[in-house]
C-alpha cells in the first residue's frame, strides 16, 4: 500500500476513533489501537518535511501531464502544501488525547 493512501486510511480511522471517544475511552485496547495510527501520521508527517518527496510538485507534474491543455491548478492542490502539518498536527492532537485517556484508564485500574 502506498504511504500516501496509508496515512488516509489512518486520518479516517483517527477521525473514527474520535467520534467515537465515549465509547473507547472504556476500553484500554481500543486506547492502544487508536494511538497507533496517530504515531504513523506524525513519523510519516516529519518524513514528508525533511524527506526529498514534494506531493504537491509531483501531483501538479502529473495533473498538467494527464491534462495539457489546463493553464492552473485546481483550488483542491492547494491542500498537498499544507498535508504534512496536518498530518503531524492531527497526530499529535489525538494522540495526546489518546494517551491522556489511557494514563486516566491506568490509574483508575491501578486504585
Amino acid at each position: 500500500m502506498n504511504p500516501l493512501i496509508f496515512s488516509l486510511v489512518c486520518l479516517v480511522m483517527v477521525a473514527i476513533s474520535a467520534n467515537f471517544l465515549s465509547l473507547i475511552k472504556e476500553n484500554k485496547i481500543l486506547l492502544y489501537i487508536s494511538t497507533i495510527p496517530c504515531i504513523y501520521l506524525v513519523i510519516y508527517g516529519i518524513y514528508l518535511i525533511f524527506g526529498s518527496i514534494d506531493l504537491h510538485e509531483d501531483a501538479s507534474t502529473n495533473f498538467f501531464n494527464k491534462n495539457p491543455d489546463e493553464k492552473e491548478l485546481p483550488i483542491v492542490f492547494v491542500i498537498l502544501k499544507f498535508y504534512k502539518y496536518m498530518l503531524i498536527l492531527v497526530g499529535l492532537i489525538f494522540g495526546y488525547v489518546f494517551s491522556k485517556k489511557l494514563k486516566n484508564e491506568r490509574s483508575r485500574t491501578s486504585n
